[in-house]
């Protein structure tokens, strides 16, 4: 397997496991709270940690869709099955971080 190949296949994930790490690491580094909420940002009681965990999250995302990737070369319906769990779980952890850092 050459590495056309592997980009033929992957192109997709490996864009969004770029993109997820940008804004990920971005969120981490810079804790700017515009990024995810740009009306109103100071109603978020613990910007930093909110911007922390909020950047975990997504580079988590980012993680699951090279994952998503690697998995489809042999299942098809396992990285599908990979990917919706990745979201489903990320929805629930989006939920426990809003509600402990945000409200």
């Amino acid at each position: 397997m050459d590495i056309q190949t592997i980009v033929n296949q992957m192109g997709i994930e490996i864009l969004a496991f770029a993109v997820c790490m940008f804004f990920g690491i971005r969120l981490i580094i810079t804790r700017d709270v515009k990024i995810l909420k740009k009306e109103n940002p100071e109603s978020i009681k613990h910007p930093n940690e909110y911007t922390f965990y909020a950047g975990l999250i997504i580079i988590f995302l980012g993680i699951s869709a090279i994952a998503m990737g690697i998995v489809s070369f042999f299942n098809q319906i396992a990285a599908l099955i990979v990917i919706v769990a990745a979201v489903v779980i990320m929805g629930f952890m989006w939920k426990i971080v809003y509600e402990k850092y945000a409200e």
